[in-house]
């Protein structure tokens, strides 16, 4: 039986640091996830959009932590 591997549409994830909690003195981490991304758009591209998207953010003190490629297949028989 040969599985059959069918790409869905990509997001792109972004990663950002707020601050620390003054009572914890963790680090806050929030996200933000970008859907319908084309399975065949190239990292370097997405990588790309995604610094330009935080850019264009009002920074509201926040940094870029990382910028996540999220891959999504769906297998059937």
């Amino acid at each position: 039986m040969a599985v059959v591997a069918t790409k869905n549409p990509t997001g792109l994830k972004l990663k950002l640091s707020a601050g620390k909690d003054p009572e914890t003195d963790k680090m806050i981490v929030k996200s933000r996830t970008y859907g319908n991304v084309k399975p065949s758009a190239s990292n370097d591209d997405m990588y790309e959009v995604g610094e330009l998207i935080f850019g264009l953010m009002d920074s509201m003190k926040l940094s870029l932590l990382e910028i996540s490629r999220i891959d999504n297949t769906t297998l059937s028989a």
